[in-house]
């Protein structure tokens, strides 16, 4: 059921361009990024990258485990993303939590 959720707030994140797709599109971001997600597939470098920006930021960074990120997204090849909206950044943090597929790691105050 959760997959659900994330996967709506998403979809939402997406029709209001309130996302960034890649890890370059992030970087490129100066300010407003609330949450960041990660597949648990992403290389080694791309994770320190997502790492620094998750310290950058001061927000939290969920990576799945259970479920491919592209598979929440329709969009088979997109590894990492950054919400730039608040409120579907806390709904999709609380739909996260307590879930063995997503494993979050703080970043601060959100």
């Amino acid at each position: 059921m959760e997959k659900g959720k994330i996967e709506a707030y998403l979809g939402f994140c997406i029709r209001s361009g309130k996302i960034a797709f890649g890890v370059d599109r992030a970087e490129a971001l100066k300010k407003g990024v609330y949450l960041l997600l990660a597949d648990g597939t992403l290389s080694e470098n791309s994770g320190k990258a997502m790492e620094k920006l998750r310290q950058r930021f001061s927000c939290p960074l969920i990576v799945t485990e259970g479920i491919s990120l592209g598979e929440l997204l329709h969009r088979p090849a997109v590894k990492a993303v950054a919400v730039r909206e608040k409120n579907l950044a806390s709904a999709i943090l609380a739909a996260a939590e307590g879930d063995d597929k997503y494993k979050i790691y703080s970043g601060g105050n959100n």
